[in-house]
């Protein structure tokens, strides 16, 4: 491919890349799930073992967990903050292993 084709492409990839969706209110059991509003679609309310949308894979979403007072998560896993969540994800297939509510952490 040719760098004037590949340009544009990198430059539209990035752009989706840092798009940030907007978040709307928790909605059920407050420690269980979370609801995501993304433009243009519906709201979803996401669960342990629910995949998260490809966005929080990114490692420039990761939290410190240890500023945070958060577990070191496992290999291959990251904290992410989706609303008033903190969400261990594991990177390769985005399925969500923990949801902890931001109140019932201390920071350190």
């Amino acid at each position: 491919m040719t760098t004037s084709k590949l340009l544009p492409r990198l430059a539209l990839a990035t752009l989706c890349a840092l798009s940030v969706p907007a978040f709307a209110a928790d909605v059920g059991d407050k420690d269980q799930s979370v609801t995501l509003d993304r433009p243009g679609t519906e709201p979803h309310e996401f669960e342990k073992g629910d995949k998260v949308p490809d966005s929080y894979k990114r490692k420039e979403l990761a939290v410190n967990p240890a500023q945070k007072g958060l577990a070191q998560p496992e290999e291959n896993e990251q904290w992410v903050e989706i609303k008033d969540k903190f969400v261990r994800v594991n990177i390769p297939n985005g399925t969500i292993v923990e949801m902890i509510d931001k109140t019932s952490v201390k920071k350190k």
